[in-house]
């Protein structure tokens, strides 16, 4: 146990006058509790606790808080049943604690330092928007903090760990929150821990004490105070400070330069009241202490990129050092504090929106308003942490990446964020394990997994906002650009069948090269013309009119002798009038798929389509059974069709897609269902009449769009 703590753990009442924060009897007896708690406990926990809490303690926490802080060792510990903490402790005290276990939760990441950058990025933006108490990242740092102190007796793998953890996650949350005196130190350690050899250099290189140094800074704020008051600039403000090692160390890698070349070890920032001052405060250094001019920056007269202002320069003092001093006016100061050229933008090199800065600087906001929580800023505090972030979700992947979404994101937006593809293939999505609607509103924290088919078929319901399938612009894009193309070659199909329809009509070359005639009539590709045909913006006969005499040459006849065509059960069978023929059930072929016969023994001629596997083995016994068969133009018979629709079960599942195929007049001959074991997976055999492909291709495209579908084929 460290001293710093050891008389506070012997002498109670001590520590509860420590708390120079608690108000009122109450809150003295919560700590008296929390303090009886451990009485048989280890002192390292109850040393955890008070080291904690005497972090915040010097961030003017409220009562409240350093109480949170003192318990939650053991409730970390599990020593303390969660159940009894708002009864012994209070609501505010006991869901403060349950944030910051929930925080700590997504907080541990494994081998972070081989994270990308916005990938750890996203995590830190994760743990601000679940704040709904800014006390509860507060209290995570001041933990990282103690631990870090703690570290130094730990193996050196384990400091590594922690540190990398450290300076990539909590560091840059502290800097951006604007808690300097965390960040700083947690940065130090951090280094130590990372770069021993390179943390002692530095140390060794600062020829006086951190207090000397210190002390120093004071003496030269003294003597400039007494200077610009004499020069009757009355309204300024100095304050001072040592740059602390890790600084240090950036700048020296920054600047590619050793430690003698680094002028701002110690430093100064004088604050006034216009631009006339700031120059007028420059001109008073210049006369009274010489410069180093080349660190000398006026980034008032040449801001920088990200809009920060101030004059730097660089004086020596008496004692042969040099000290940094930073000119600006308080307007200038507030906007590199929190406005658009914030101060963790240009440490980090992160550039973030307008937005997400305005949430940081209100965070900051918050953190002074903690200083009076019980005064009549509380409705204000709670009001403007209820805002913070809410317009954003972050959820993890399966592999435990993380995700920024809109507020109001579903499982599809998340699938399109991921890729187009997965989200052209989503059929179903699962939160947490659990299966849910496409439709459902993702929360910070949750993992999702999607549910996909074998291809992509969206629905077109998704692009429709009073469904709610969607609700990012981006991922509604990629749906309407799917469906563009998609529609694009359907009309360039169906140009092609009017076109080839007509030329057959007149007895001309059905596969000519469209491509001279669709630039004749200005169009890039022939694929453009034919869906301007189809869609009525192009008339056959001007095509027609285009194609020149030689194509119009009418096609061969067939050889009437090789071929007696006349429609018999729906087939055309060359050669032979008034065979009788039936459909294969091992295979069976609907008109549109390429057929060919087979002569039986006793069933005359059995149809089959071309790939079908049971089609007998041609060979010199039985070539002469094989004959050429085709569709007849005007069979309208009804044929069976076996499907095989693969889905996720759910209620209501069969329902849904027997009263589609009822509203379409398609009749149902058959139907069996498989479960998967140890899933939720089913295989659905379903049998229909189909008239032919054109209809069964409709029947496929819309079991696809019957929610939880995942794959459907013929089988």
């Amino acid at each position: 146990m460290s001293k710093r703590h050891r008389h506070l753990i012997s002498q109670p009442p001590l520590w509860l006058a420590h708390v120079a924060s608690l108000r009122g009897a109450n809150h003295t007896a919560i700590l008296a509790t929390a303090m009886d708690l451990y009485a048989n406990e280890a002192s390292e926990l109850l040393e955890k606790g008070i080291g904690i809490a005497d972090i915040l303690l010097t961030l003017g926490l409220d009562n409240e808080t350093l109480t949170a802080a003192l318990i939650y060792p053991l409730l970390q510990a599990k020593h303390l049943p969660v159940e009894i903490i708002a009864e012994r402790f209070g609501e505010s005290i006991s869901k403060l604690l349950h944030d910051i276990l929930q925080m700590q939760s997504f907080t541990s990441l494994q081998n972070i330092e081989q994270r990308s950058h916005q990938q750890v990025e996203n995590l830190r933006k994760m743990i601000l928007a679940m704040i709904t108490d800014v006390r509860t990242v507060l209290l995570v740092l001041a933990e990282r903090l103690w631990q870090l102190y703690q570290a130094k007796s730990i193996d050196a793998s384990l400091q590594k760990a922690l540190a990398q953890e450290s300076i990539n996650l909590y560091a840059p949350l502290a800097n951006r929150l604007g808690i300097w005196q965390i960040k700083w130190e947690m940065e130090d350690l951090c280094l130590r821990y990372l770069k021993p050899d390179v943390y002692n250099d530095i140390a060794k290189g600062l020829s006086i004490r951190r207090d000397e140094r210190e002390a120093y800074i004071q003496t030269i704020k003294k003597t400039l105070t007494e200077v610009l008051q004499q020069e009757a600039i009355h309204e300024f403000q100095i304050s001072g400070r040592v740059k602390h090692i890790y600084s240090i160390y950036n700048k020296m890698q920054r600047k590619n330069a050793d430690l003698k070349q680094i002028y701002d070890i110690t430093a100064l920032r004088v604050l006034v009241s216009s631009i006339d001052d700031c120059y007028t405060v420059l001109s008073i250094l210049q006369n009274h202490w010489p410069q180093l001019t080349e660190e000398f920056d006026d980034y008032i007269t040449h801001p920088k990129a990200n809009g920060y202002r101030s004059i730097h320069t660089v004086i020596i003092g008496s004692n042969q050092d040099y000290v940094e001093v930073q000119i600006r006016t308080h307007a200038m100061h507030q906007e590199s504090e929190l406005g658009v050229a914030a101060h963790w933008r240009y440490k980090e090199g992160v550039l973030q929106t307008a937005n997400y800065e305005a949430k940081i600087a209100l965070m900051r906001q918050v953190m002074a308003w903690q200083k009076d929580i019980v005064s009549t800023n509380e409705t204000k505090t709670d009001k403007a942490l209820s805002d913070l972030f809410a317009d954003r979700v972050y959820v993890f992947t399966p592999t435990g990446d993380i995700v920024d979404l809109q507020q109001g994101a579903t499982p599809l937006d998340f699938a399109y964020q991921i890729h187009s593809e997965v989200g052209h293939r989503c059929r179903g999505a699962k939160i947490n394990g659990n299966i849910v609607p496409l439709t459902h509103s993702l929360q910070t924290g949750d993992r999702i997994e999607i549910l996909t088919a074998k291809q992509a078929n969206p629905s077109r319901d998704w692009m429709n906002p009073h469904l709610h399938y969607l609700k990012t612009a981006r991922a509604r894009a990629k749906v309407q650009h799917w469906f563009r193309i998609k529609d694009s070659i359907e009309r360039t199909l169906t140009g092609r069948e009017m076109l080839e329809r007509e030329l057959k009509k007149m007895g001309l070359n059905i596969r000519m090269d469209l491509q001279p005639i669709a630039e004749k009539l200005q169009y890039k590709t022939d694929e453009a013309m034919l869906a301007a045909l189809a869609a009525g913006e192009l008339r056959l006969a001007q095509i027609i009119h285009q194609i020149k005499p030689e194509e119009q040459a009418p096609l061969p006849l067939v050889n009437e002798t090789s071929a007696s065509i006349k429609p018999f059960s729906g087939v055309q069978i060359l050669g032979i009038n008034n065979l009788l023929t039936h459909i294969a059930l091992c295979c069976k072929p609907l008109p549109g798929d390429a057929i060919i016969g087979y002569v039986t023994r006793n069933r005359g001629v059995s149809i089959h389509r071309r790939d079908c596997s049971n089609m007998p083995h041609i060979d010199g016994n039985n070539e002469e059974r094989i004959i050429s068969v085709n569709w007849g133009e005007q069979a309208k018979n009804a044929y069976p069709a076996d499907l095989l629709i693969h889905v996720y079960d759910r209620a209501g599942l069969l329902r849904d897609i027997t009263s589609l195929l009822s509203a379409e007049k398609m009749n149902v001959l058959g139907l069996q269902t498989q479960k998967h074991q140890d899933s939720a997976e089913v295989d659905i055999y379903l049998t229909i009449e189909i008239v032919d492909r054109q209809q069964l291709n409709r029947a496929l495209d819309m079991l696809r769009h019957v929610p939880n579908v995942l794959d459907v084929r013929r089988r």
